[in-house]
């Protein structure tokens, strides 16, 4: 899952800095309605991630 999870998150990554690039409401932090869903996709999934590191540092 871990991995899934790194994979996912690194896709929305990619997605999110390849459409921000190009998107100047977005670099602004003033998302467009294509934009924001990028950008939660991401949060959501860093959100995840991050969980997923510290329940694996705490069953250490």
């Amino acid at each position: 899952m871990a991995d899934d999870l790194h994979a996912r998150y690194t896709q929305a990554t990619a997605t999110w800095r390849t459409h921000s690039e190009t998107c100047k409401p977005c670099r602004s932090e003033q998302h467009c309605p294509a934009g924001d869903p990028l950008y939660r996709r991401l949060a959501d999934l860093l959100d995840a991630y991050l969980r997923h590191l510290r329940t694996r540092e705490e069953t250490r």
